[in-house]
């Protein structure tokens, strides 16, 4: 792997739009994760389906479908997309140099605030208040696939199968041993193995984020009924070895239990935002994704009341079968300062409260000592 940071200063605007953007750029960028093609590859988006907008790729038209529901927005490709062929490069790239800048990253990942809560400003985030760009820590590489791979944190939601140019907190900047020495800074140390970064540095989101979408019950405008955190919503805890989704397997969904991966290898708590989900599926024993497509199923509520009951549903197909599952979202940005990281009392003893510690396999506290009669507090 070959990692560099990129840019132009010295190329006028004019000369980088001329040299950059053809055939070797596209091809370059239709082969990174960012583009997510990935026929029959397991790296790529496009034959995937994703509870949020439950479009299914495969059911609604391909690529046809994915342009006219609007997905190649950020979804980018090149000339797959009959919209913009070859012009995918100002989606990201743009100002002096033809530099990749965080306007031209928020294009499309301002979306994630609805996933994680996350505000990418000085007051929320203790990177950004540095003066850091998201580039000074998701390094451009490249690979046998592109050079167009950016350096991507394990995010339960968007871990492929393959992790190269993966980051962490680590890797990047800090070192395997962050907080110094001394009693306290050794005691923290050791937590590092088991506890992820995140963990203890990312507290309350400051944006609001989904709480729950239910594809059975839609508003007269055929709007799903969704409910969402207020900001200062606190993540979930769970166990996660930064390989992929959880109970879903290869690698489709972010469906993961608090201690199912406690006992692999490399695992550490990490806090996400799982989103409670519903949808229909064609048979009780189908894949996840094989799901009953939103026009069908607002087409099969016979009363009109917007309700879609698991009768109504089995009218069209006899098998179906209403899913509820927790689709989990990786919480890495709007990290605070380390005076405001938790500390021992807020996961441990009689005043813990941070960590559920029964949902993550313990029989009692392992580091307090209320005797396991206590395991959580509000704060």
């Amino acid at each position: 792997m070959r990692i560099t940071k990129f840019h132009l200063p010295s190329m006028a605007l004019s000369a980088a739009i001329c040299l950059l953007p053809g055939p070797v750029a596209a091809f370059d960028v239709e082969h990174s994760f960012h583009a997510q093609l990935g026929h029959g590859t397991g790296t790529g988006m496009l034959e995937k389906w994703c509870a949020l907008p439950n479009f299914s790729f495969e059911q609604q038209g391909g690529i046809e479908g994915w342009v006219e529901a609007g997905c190649g927005r950020c979804h980018i490709g090149a000339d797959w997309n009959p919209e913009k062929p070859y012009q995918d490069c100002f989606l990201c790239h743009s100002g002096e140099g033809f530099a990749v800048t965080d306007s031209g990253c928020l294009n499309c990942h301002s979306k994630d605030t609805a996933k994680r809560g996350d505000l990418f400003t000085a007051e929320t985030d203790v990177h950004v208040a540095a003066g850091f760009a998201c580039t000074d820590c998701h390094l451009r590489y490249q690979d046998k696939r592109s050079d167009h791979q950016f350096l991507k944190g394990s995010a339960i939601d968007t871990t492929e199968p393959t992790m190269e140019g993966t980051m962490s907190c680590t890797r990047v900047c800090h070192s395997s041993g962050p907080h110094g020495g001394g009693p306290h800074g050794d005691k923290l140390n050791q937590h590092t193995g088991k506890v992820a970064c995140e963990t203890c540095h990312t507290g309350a989101r400051p944006a609001r984020a989904l709480e729950s979408r239910s594809w059975n019950v839609f508003s007269d405008q055929g709007a799903p009924r969704t409910t969402w955190r207020s900001p200062g919503w606190m993540p979930e805890h769970k166990w996660y070895d930064n390989t992929g989704p959880g109970l879903a397997g290869a690698y489709d969904l972010p469906i993961l239990g608090h201690a199912e991966r406690r006992d692999v290898a490399g695992a550490r708590i990490y806090p996400f935002n799982a989103v409670t989900v519903d949808w229909f599926v064609k048979q009780p024993d189908s894949a996840y994704d094989d799901v009953i497509i939103v026009p069908e199923v607002m087409a099969a509520d016979a009363n009109g009341d917007g309700l879609v009951t698991v009768g109504e549903m089995q009218a069209v197909y006899p098998g179906a079968t209403l899913v509820t599952a927790d689709m989990n979202f990786s919480i890495s940005h709007s990290v605070r300062p380390k005076e405001e990281a938790f500390d021992c009392g807020d996961c441990h003893g009689g005043s813990g409260w941070l960590l559920d510690w029964q949902k993550l396999g313990y029989s009692r506290d392992p580091g307090g000592n209320n005797g396991g009669k206590e395991f959580r507090k509000k704060p």
